[in-house]
């Protein structure tokens, strides 16, 4: 009933958010789902979206997508690495994951 699958998630500033699903989206991803996120790391307290931000754009979103082939997801990775975060700070992750309905990933 469930199916091995490779979870990617990218923790970025907002108006990064595009070109990581157009990477995700070029990369043969299916769908991808985005979170608002906050919390407090290397560059002090990260509020969400409830919260005012002093630069509107620079609030952070949680990307995830979620595909049958990690090998895709790695190809993700790359490009958003070397393309979105050169110069600016993200956190990127993956994770083994299952899933129902492997034909929708």
């Amino acid at each position: 009933m469930f199916h091995p699958a490779t979870k990617f998630s990218v923790i970025a500033e907002h108006f990064l958010v595009p070109r990581i699903c157009q990477i995700i989206e070029e990369c043969g991803g299916r769908g991808y789902t985005l979170v608002p996120v906050g919390g407090k790391g290397l560059h002090q307290i990260h509020p969400t979206l409830e919260k005012a931000t002093l630069i509107e754009g620079f609030d952070n979103l949680k990307v995830e997508v979620v595909t049958k082939h990690r090998d895709k997801a790695e190809r993700i990775a790359e490009r958003v690495l070397h393309e979105c975060f050169p110069d600016n700070p993200g956190i990127m992750f993956l994770e083994t994951v299952e899933v129902c309905r492997a034909d929708r990933f």
